[in-house]
């Protein structure tokens, strides 16, 4: 029944909720075949088979493994970026922890939801490190908080969905080449519940909107988008922006609640355009927040 009203979404936001939770249903749905096989139930194992393989279909881009770049590229124009993005859920997150990560990781641009309203302590001594910053708090937890050794040319945050819920829109170039630019959009999306669905579906359409509007070849979408990856919303978002998701390249890992896929969910996400490719993505070490930093490793396209 859950597997059915999965796909009754557009008529209930509860509905909806269901198709965040493939991985359960599908692990389910492997216990069910398991009885039935037990039982010698072949109804059972029919539906059981049935509803397995509809909740698997949507994981597979995410079990096989994407198209990686080649690490060992050496053409001269290709340029490398490492970025994160993390959810630090307000005091949630160790701040020591933090540092450590960032400093033993070394990501050119930070991208923050929820980050402490006080961030001195949290960033005290990285004004070499980060020499540019962009804080979109307005009084609120829920903007987000951009770190960046690329330069910020131009940037402007949309409230057009709530005046707390914001997306972030900056052209970024690279400290040495100055003509080696692209574009971020980021944003923490609302969450799929109740009144806060319509909002989260219109950051969605304004982040869509950005990327395909956005005066850079090359795009990076990323935060905390309240989204799994096999939810409709997400491939309505992907598909209009035309946008790849980079944790394809990796191990099917949740950002949010716990790692593990069976207890978790993957709501975190780093997203590019054709004018990107993806070396590495990961799903970084617990930090004390209710969700995981996610790193992706990026290759910029030589320009044509």
């Amino acid at each position: 029944m859950a597997t059915i009203g999965s796909f009754l979404g557009p008529w209930s936001w509860q509905l909806d909720l269901l198709t965040h939770f493939r991985p359960q249903l599908a692990t389910i749905g492997l216990v069910a075949i398991v009885m039935a096989l037990l039982t010698s139930a072949r109804m059972a194992l029919v539906v059981s088979l049935i509803t397995t393989l509809i909740n698997v279909a949507p994981l597979a881009p995410y079990l096989s493994g994407g198209v990686r770049a080649a690490e060992g590229s050496s053409a001269a124009d290709h340029v490398r970026l490492r970025v994160l993005t993390f959810n630090m859920h307000g005091q949630g997150a160790d701040p020591d922890a933090f540092r450590q990560m960032v400093e033993r990781e070394n990501p050119d641009v930070i991208l923050l939801a929820e980050a402490p309203h006080d961030t001195s302590y949290l960033l005290h001594g990285w004004e070499n490190r980060y020499p540019h910053r962009i804080s979109d708090y307005q009084g609120f937890p829920l903007g987000v908080v951009l770190l960046s050794r690329w330069e910020p040319r131009s940037w402007s945050a949309d409230r057009s969905a709530a005046r707390f819920r914001s997306v972030l829109t900056t052209r970024l170039c690279h400290p040495n080449l100055s003509t080696r630019c692209f574009t971020l959009v980021g944003l923490h999306a609302a969450q799929p519940f109740g009144n806060d669905l319509k909002r989260q579906r219109t950051q969605l359409d304004i982040a869509a909107r950005e990327v395909k509007a956005a005066s850079t070849d090359a795009v990076i979408l990323m935060g905390d988008l309240n989204l799994t990856p096999w939810s409709p919303a997400f491939q309505s978002l992907i598909g209009d922006a035309e946008l790849y998701d980079t944790a394809r390249v990796r191990k099917f890992t949740a950002t949010w609640s716990s790692r593990f896929p069976l207890f978790g969910l993957p709501i975190d996400h780093i997203l590019i355009n054709r004018g990107f490719s993806v070396i590495e993505s990961r799903v970084g070490r617990d930090l004390g927040s209710d969700h995981f930093p996610v790193l992706a490793d990026l290759m910029l396209a030589a320009k044509p």
